[in-house]
């Protein structure tokens, strides 16, 4: 064998281990355009099963997700377990160490992860339908290794109507939440326990400044582990300022400082989701990642917080990737830094 036949036969078996490794793409992954019946009918034939590790606060944040899936696809058996995303990496990690993998997809909030899972090999190269839609900086655009399938959103939020009992204005920015006037008002997640609410805190200090920080202490917060705690307490009428967390819906009385108007910054990132390359139930993860992308789902069960750019925002608002006080890739490159954030 000549030294040109050598080459091209090195190649060779480097593209087809590498295509192997990655579920024969290579780079050249191109968007599904099988239908949701044919995956569906796919995902039965290979018996019907999913697991998904899905970040969040408690058990049964993703209920609504999965009672939608189950009743568009009822003959996939589909449990989504629900835990902080710190302890599911670490899953998944064991998982993969040890030769155990029960989950199919992760969508976790440590968007650390997926990065080094992919130059692990441990990511399916695969793009669902409407792929290309999906905001480039909520991608992996070459390779489809992972995805963001919906936007959570931490800022400082409160209640009017409360503020207005204690004779006081709303704070006008977060340096304000410092001010003495709003001593016992406040609830907050631990910054320590939760990166995203750590975030949001280190904007304020690089916002603010330390002194603000010393201020702040003094206001008697009340921290709570769970970046849900804060919206519970304004929602049961305890506190009347949250911050660090997401916001109750449905109250006419509270407001939330985000927005292309917002005054100060907050978070809005995108959270990851990917199959696994080693996924015990690869047809039923593909039929999942496809309908959580889709224009139905996108503009149903998850509108208000999609990541496609081809879903218009309500008048006078604006997608938050367009939105400098929202920090979207900023929260990226800050959660990529562990001896920074550690």
């Amino acid at each position: 064998m000549n030294l040109r036949h050598q080459t091209l036969f090195i190649l060779t078996q480097l593209v087809f281990f590498t295509e192997g490794r990655h579920g024969g793409h290579n780079g050249r992954v191109r968007e599904e355009t099988k239908s949701l019946e044919e995956l569906y009918a796919e995902a039965i034939a290979e018996g019907g099963d999913l697991l998904v590790y899905h970040g969040g606060d408690l058990p049964d944040a993703e209920d609504a997700v999965a009672n939608a899936f189950r009743e568009a696809f009822p003959q996939i058996n589909i449990t989504i377990v629900v835990d902080y995303s710190k302890y599911h990496d670490a899953r998944v990690d064991y998982q993969l160490e040890t030769g155990t993998l029960i989950a199919d997809i992760v969508a976790l909030q440590t968007v650390q992860d997926y990065p080094r899972w992919k130059r692990e090999g441990q990511l399916l190269y695969y793009k669902p339908a409407g792929f290309s839609a999906i905001y480039d900086g909520f991608k992996d655009v070459r390779d489809g290794a992972w995805f963001s399938h919906v936007v959570y959103t931490f800022s400082y939020f409160y209640d009017t109507e409360l503020l207005a009992a204690e004779g006081l204005q709303p704070p006008a920015t977060a340096e304000d939440l410092a001010d003495p006037q709003y001593t016992d008002l406040i609830a907050s997640s631990y910054p320590h326990d939760d990166d995203a609410s750590l975030f949001v805190y280190a904007r304020y200090v690089d916002y603010y400044g330390w002194e603000w920080v010393k201020r702040f202490a003094d206001r008697q917060v009340e921290f709570n582990r769970g970046s849900n705690t804060p919206r519970e307490a304004v929602a049961s009428k305890r506190k009347a300022i949250g911050l660090a967390g997401s916001a109750p819906g449905g109250i006419d009385t509270v407001r939330v400082m985000i927005g292309p108007n917002a005054t100060s910054p907050y978070l809005s990132w995108g959270q990851r989701m990917a199959i696994l390359r080693r996924a015990p139930h690869p047809a039923a993860a593909k039929l999942f990642v496809n309908w959580i992308i889709s224009l139905e789902v996108q503009t149903t069960l998850l509108a208000g917080s999609s990541t496609r750019t081809d879903i218009p925002t309500p008048p006078g608002t604006l997608p938050p990737w367009r939105i400098r006080q929202a920090n979207s890739l900023c929260f990226q490159r800050f959660m990529e830094d562990r001896a920074n954030i550690e």
